[in-house]
């Protein structure tokens, strides 16, 4: 049996990642999307970077992803990246969304596992590296979104220390922010 690995998303990863994004973003994943949505995540300058992204390995497998970023730069990144979607039906609300992070936030945006990988540990994992990550990168606050109706969500996030904090209304529904406060390692 091979052992997990998690390590930063590299370009040639881009496919696996929009798979990614896709699942977290509850869209379906067709080819077309997927090519589509695989050249946005080859850019550098757009929410869902493969540069922002780690993935989780097994073997040869990629098995699961978490993107993160600078709640600093959301604003900006969020106004190049939002009409990529708007083409295919995909049109993200860019003027009655709040914005989900901001400026000395560490933002968890995206996870996801592939289905035959669920109930491992192996999103826990992908969590927890991201927040070293953020620890390293000098944060000491990270957040995400959450669905209300998501309670399996919710549960992973509190077992690891995220609590409610506000609401946020985005993707034309409610959501909660939940943070945690991730303080220095020596």
């Amino acid at each position: 049996m091979h052992q997990l690995r998690i390590i930063p998303a590299r370009l040639e990863d881009a496919p696996f990642v929009a798979r990614c994004v896709c699942m977290a973003l509850h869209h379906e994943a067709d080819s077309e999307r997927l090519a589509h949505v695989t050249q946005v995540c080859r850019r550098h300058d757009v929410l869902y970077s493969y540069r922002h992204a780690l993935v989780a390995w097994m073997g040869d497998e990629p098995v699961g992803l978490c993107l993160c970023y600078d709640g600093a730069r959301y604003a900006e990144m969020r106004r190049i990246t939002f009409p990529l979607f708007s083409h295919e039906g995909d049109a993200m609300d860019l003027d009655n969304a709040q914005d989900e992070t901001q400026a000395g936030e560490y933002y968890l945006d995206s996870l996801a596992v592939v289905s035959q990988w669920r109930g491992r540990g192996i999103a826990r994992q992908l969590i927890e590296a991201q927040l070293q990550r953020a620890r390293q990168m000098g944060f000491h606050r990270a957040t995400l979104l959450v669905d209300p109706a998501n309670e399996g969500a919710q549960r992973l996030y509190a077992s690891i220390g995220f609590r409610h904090h506000s609401d946020c209304y985005a993707f034309g529904q409610t959501y909660w922010k939940w943070e945690i406060s991730i303080g220095q390692t020596s």
